[in-house]
Parts: structure tokens; sequence; C-alpha cells
């Protein structure tokens, strides 16, 4: 946290330590602090008295390069000091956005009020469907390790497919959900997001010493439908994200700090960043990102030299994290990250779709990120500040350039909004920019409401993105099946200690996971059976058919979605060969229009076969 109070550029300090933003000059001194702003004026420049205690780790004075310019045409001052923190100060006194302007600029009341509406968009949802498959398969897993660390219960091996560490999210969110259910993980995704909102926040306001700045990133990015829908979506995710932002705002934290501090916390940053990674494997595709956020914000505040220095520590402690992470877990946990990230299998879905797909989920955080991007670059004509402008735009590209790569749009929705956050932090200095610019501008002519109007674009810009991810966002929690009326037809027909074979087994098996042990279920991606009267192991297609001429299956519930082939042809086994009567039929809705689920229970037979399944394993979730 800051020591010193916040203080706009461009006023002078005695001693040697660094306000928030960029370095001023003082032969650019704003008329909102009673200088003139005279191209070419030369006032003089000392450095400040150092410290004795200090004398090794102070910087010396030295401006940034073609920071501040003195023969800067007026346009690109403007600009420049647009994001001040000044922000109220250069309206004129009749301008009806003023007192918005002020209230931008104060410490707390706009983030608390921000974040309300936030939880309230979020909220909102989490009642809203059942468990998705994904959520159930976490939550479900994650109860099963905590037997397993309390108790050594035997559980399935979840490291060989799970995209991320079984032992971190899901151990959590089961607590979450042993307190108060589903709705108690999806609050704890909830929590998460807000600290990332806020996050972005204290982000923005360093980067661009700007809160009216900080305020509109975390707007932009609270209005997202991705942020909307990992706020109350019980996966990896919000926690990977609010992770590789903690890690971020760390790393820009280091630039403030004399030498020991920086340090330290450049190796927090970096543990925070191996966290991130081992909480969601893929999360690993915006690692470059942090570490040059982090580089480039100590490069303008410390020198290109300590820049360099911090982005390798970090890179360095990172990967040395994870190689010794990686070599304590295992093969199983290699051929997990092997198989759902690493060696993802690709998909159908083309790239000029996917990339369509995410122009409509995430197209207005880009636009504005890369509108944010050019005025910075016009504005502040330094490499470091460029360059930083330029990598928090280009990371709401990664994602969708990944998932085009593989051709599936599984997980994009999720995974756009990383990219998001970051470049919510360009967008951000846009909007608080060019309302204020508008504001200076009225001294060479602008109108009074050609200025407020600038505002309420930036204002109607952001209430527009969360508008847009609130449509969205609803869309998709409508994508899945309201799993109710299948659970309570398998409480109510299942027998305890049956075997289960189901389409997507992993939310009845949330469920039901106090009634039916994980041992009882079957799915239908993948099963292997072998054959009591010959031995022989069966797979697949003929190992379905297998078990049910011998009655293997008590209970078999399909939905003709995921897998409606390997459906159909269970369903042929079952006329072919009998034994089974169907016993319910449960309408649904999802993304793809009705359905229906069709569960079959097995008809009485005084005798009934056994034989020794070998369960299949799952496919990789993303």
């Amino acid at each position: 946290m800051r020591t010193q109070p916040e203080r706009p550029p461009g006023r002078a300090r005695p001693d040697s330590r660094r306000p928030a933003g960029p370095i001023p000059e003082v032969s650019e001194i704003s008329p909102a602090h009673d200088r003139p702003d005279t191209a070419g004026a030369s006032w003089p420049q000392r450095p400040p008295a150092v410290p004795p205690g200090e004398a090794d780790t102070a910087v010396p004075y030295r401006p940034p390069p073609d920071d501040h310019r003195p023969g800067r045409d007026p346009l690109q001052h403007v600009v420049r000091q647009a994001s001040g923190e000044d922000w109220p100060a250069a309206y004129p006194a009749g301008l009806l956005s003023r007192g918005l302007g002020r209230a931008l600029a104060s410490r707390r009341w706009p983030l608390l009020a921000l974040l309300a509406a936030q939880a309230v968009l979020s909220a909102r949802l989490v009642q809203s469907n059942t468990a998705f498959q994904d959520e159930g398969l976490y939550l479900w897993s994650g109860h099963l390790e905590l037997a397993h660390l309390l108790h050594h219960a035997h559980i399935p091996d979840f490291t060989s497919y799970f995209s991320g560490a079984p032992v971190i999210y899901p151990v959590i969110a089961a607590l979450a959900d042993q307190a108060a259910g589903l709705a108690g993980a999806r609050l704890l995704s909830l929590a998460f997001i807000l600290l990332t909102t806020v996050l972005l926040h204290g982000i923005t306001r360093r980067l661009f010493s700007s809160r009216a700045a900080g305020f509109f990133a975390a707007a932009l990015f609270a209005g997202t439908g991705s942020a909307q829908f990992l706020s109350a979506f019980a996966t990896y995710d919000a926690m990977a994200l609010m992770l590789l932002a903690t890690a971020t705002w760390l790393g820009v934290l280091a630039a403030d700090r004399q030498l020991q501090a920086r340090i330290a916390l450049i190796v927090i940053a970096a543990l925070a960043l191996a966290a991130a990674n081992a909480t969601k494997y893929a999360s690993a595709l915006f690692d470059p990102v942090v570490i040059i956020v982090a580089a480039l914000a100590v490069w303008r505040r410390r020198g290109r030299a300590a820049g360099l220095t911090a982005g390798l520590g970090m890179a360095a402690v990172t990967l040395g994290a994870l190689a010794v992470a990686y070599r304590t877990a295992g093969p199983s946990y290699a051929g997990g990250i092997s198989v759902s990230t690493l060696s993802r299998a690709s998909g159908t879905d083309s790239s000029g779709s996917i990339m369509l797909m995410s122009a409509r989920w995430a197209g207005i955080s880009a636009l504005l990120g890369i509108a944010g991007a050019a005025a910075i670059t016009y504005a502040w004509r330094s490499w470091a500040t460029t360059l930083l402008a330029w990598t928090l735009a280009g990371a709401d590209f990664l994602a969708p350039a990944e998932q085009a790569r593989i051709h599936t749009y599984v997980s994009l929705f999720k995974h756009v909004g990383y990219g998001a956050w970051f470049a919510s932090a360009a967008g951000g200095y846009l909007l608080a920019a060019l309302p204020r610019a508008a504001g200076q501008a009225q001294s060479a002519g602008v109108s009074a409401r050609r200025s407020a109007s600038w505002l309420r674009a930036a204002i109607t810009a952001a209430v527009l993105a969360g508008t847009v991810g609130g449509l969205i966002v609803g869309a998709q929690y409508r994508g899945w099946p309201d799993s109710r009326g299948l659970t309570a037809a398998l409480q109510r027909l299942g027998d305890p200690g049956g075997r289960y074979l189901a389409e997507d087994y992993d939310v009845p098996a949330y469920y039901l996971m106090h009634s039916v042990r994980w041992t009882q279920w079957s799915n239908t991606f993948s099963f292997g059976y072998t054959d009591p009267a010959t031995g022989q192991y069966l797979q697949d297609a003929p190992a379905y058919a297998d078990a049910i001429r011998h009655r293997y299956f008590d209970v078999i519930a399909l939905a003709f979605g995921d897998t409606a082939p390997t459906d159909r042809v269970i369903v042929h086994d079952i006329s072919r060969y009998g034994g089974y009567r169907l016993a319910a039929v449960i309408p649904y809705a999802d993304a793809s229009g009705p359905g229906s689920y069709k569960v079959w229970i097995l008809a009485p037979e005084p005798k009934r076969a056994t034989g020794r399944p070998v369960h299949g394993g799952y496919h990789g979730r993303a």
C-alpha cells in the first residue's frame, strides 16, 4: 500500500521517493496546478536530495525517454494529462459532468458502488440453474479428495485427466459446498471475482495515476459476460484469474518499492503466478502478460536494467516453482497436463467462427483496449509505457487465438474473460481521458455541451458493455438442462447398491454422492467390461452390449446429447437383449433445443450374472 498521499503528475516532491504515476518533468506543469504549460519552457531540473539511509538503493533522477518532450503538441499534452488524479479540476464550473468527475476521483465510494452492482448482477445467476457438468464434477471430486486426505479413502485418478490440480480448487470448493451447497460454491467464485475487480482498479490507478481510469477499467471488466458468468460458476476459473490478478498487482506494486522490498514482492508475485497455473493449467497462457506488465512497470519507475531484472527474476522463480511442483506431483499429473492442456484434442469448429464468437463476447473490451493503447502511445511517447499499453490490450486476443488454433468453442466463453481483465486497464484509461480532455479543450472553443457528451459517451460504453454482458450470460446459464427431474428419478428408481450407467454422470453423482458411491457409476464416453463366462475383456461398444446382455447395469440414463451415437447403440442393445424396462422420460431444454432424458431400470429376474467391470477414463475438462 502507498505510504504517502496520492498526487497528480507534475507536483514537485522533496525527496527521492517516486509517486504512483509516471515520472514528471517540471517543464510541463498543467494549468490545474497553477503553472504555465508553455511549450519549450525550461524549468530548473535538480536531482532531489537522497536521505543517507537510502543512498544505496535510490534511483538517480531522470525523466523517462521521450515522456515529456517540451515541444510536444497541445493535443498530446491534453490527452497525456487527461486521466490525472485531479479529474474534476479540469472542468469549467458550469459543466454538467463536474460533479460526476469529482465522484469518480474520490477514494472509495465509486468502487464500492461498482462492486455492489457487480455482486447483484452475478448473484441473480447463483440459483438460476442446477449444476453444470463441470461444476458437478469438480465439487464431487473435491468431496472425494477430502475423504482421501482425511480418511485415506480410495478415489478415482482425477489427476490423469483434470485440467487443474484436483487438490486445490475442488477441495476449497467442496468446503464451501459443505457449508452452503452449490450456492456456497458459486458465492465463493463471486468473492474471487470481486477481489479480481478490486485488484484491476488498483493496478490501473497505479499505472496511470488515475482513480477515474481505475473505476472505468473495473466497470468494463465487471460488465463483461465472462466476468458475470465466472462470478456464479463453481469451476477453477474464478480462482485462477484471481491469482493471476494478484501476481500482476504485486508486480506493479514492486515498482514503488526499494530494492529489498521489490525483490520480495517479485518473488511472491511469481509464486502467486505458479499457484494460478497449478489451479488451472491453461492459465499459463497469460504468464508472459503478467511478467511483461511487471517488468515494464518497474522499467518506467526504476530504469530499463531494473525492469529487465524484475521480469527475468519473476520468470525464473515461476518456472522454478512449477518445475518443482511438476517433479513432485508424479507421472499421473504429467498425463493430466498433457491430455487436458498441452495436447488437447482438436475440435471441428472453424477458426473464423471462433473469432467471430469471441468478438461477440469480448469485442467491446477489445476495441476499447486497442483505442486506449493507441491513445497512450500518442500521448506518452515512452517505449516502456507504449509496450505496457499494447501488452494489456493484446492479452484480449490470446484465448481466441489459442482456441482457434485447436478449433473448439469449449471453454471459450470463460477464457476470454482472462484477456478482458488485462485489456480493461487500457480501455479504462481511454474512458477516463476523453471526457477530461474534452473539458480541457473547452478553452480552445469546444462547447460545454460537447465536453459533457464525451463523459456521457464514456459512461454509455461502460453501461453498454455491462448490458450486453448481462444478456449473453443469461443465455449461457440457460445453455445446459435443469437436472432436478433426472436426479429425482434416479433417486426414486435406483438401487442403493446397484450399478448406474449415465451420460454425463457428474451432475447426478454430485447430487447423489451421499447415497451412491463413485464405484457404482459408469459413463457413455468410455467403458470396459470382462465377460463373466469367457473372461474376455471388452471395450466401449462391445462392452456395453455384453454388459447389457448379462444385465450388469441396474439403471441406465441417457440424454442423447454429448454421446448421442453411443446412446443410440445402447438403446439398440437394450431392445436386442431385453431385460430392461423404460421407467421414466424427463423432458429438458438446453442450447441445442428440447430433448428428454430416458431412464431404464432392470426388470425383475431370479438370477443375475456378474462381471468384473473396468471403468473407463473420463474425457478431459477445460
